[in-house]
């Protein structure tokens, strides 16, 4: 990564909802691990508009959430916000609509975050009143971390 570079990892989710929960999972995961400088975990829960200020100062962005694409459990899909615009057969949580209104308020203001954005979803099994990750996406946990890391080595 090249020195004075900014990386923000924005967890995406609700705890309290099994995988919903797959992006805090994460980012608690990190926050046990030495990170490159620059580097920044974020909470960001299940309201991204509160976050714009920090994802501005940002030089990448990498977004970790739970994504109904209609694979198998705990598939791990890695796109653009542009891959996520609403249509009948578009992969979606409820939290890439704030994620994407606030990527696209953010563009009317002049800063176009889109080219520095990367979103990992998740394929949830269950979401359900119930804390903690099903099997399937618990064992894609350290797959999604190399993968995540793999990211931030990219700058």
């Amino acid at each position: 990564m090249k020195e004075n570079k900014k990386v923000v990892i924005l967890g995406i989710g609700n705890l309290l909802l099994k995988d919903e929960g797959v992006g805090i999972q994460l980012i608690q995961l990190l926050e046990q691990e030495t990170l490159p400088p620059g580097v920044e975990l974020v909470d960001g829960g299940t309201s991204t508009l509160d976050i714009l200020p920090l994802l501005q100062e940002a030089d990448k962005i990498i977004v970790i959430d739970a994504m109904k694409a209609g694979g198998e459990p705990g598939s791990i899909y890695r796109c653009r916000p542009s891959d996520l615009i609403p249509s009948e057969d578009a992969p979606m949580s409820l939290h890439h609509i704030d994620f994407l209104q606030a990527l696209k308020m953010n563009k009317m203001l002049g800063d176009d975050l889109e080219p520095r954005t990367v979103i990992f979803g998740v394929e949830p099994q269950e979401i359900e009143w119930e804390i903690g990750l099903t099997a399937p996406v618990a064992a894609k946990i350290p797959v999604l971390k190399k993968l995540v890391l793999e990211e931030v080595g990219k700058m």
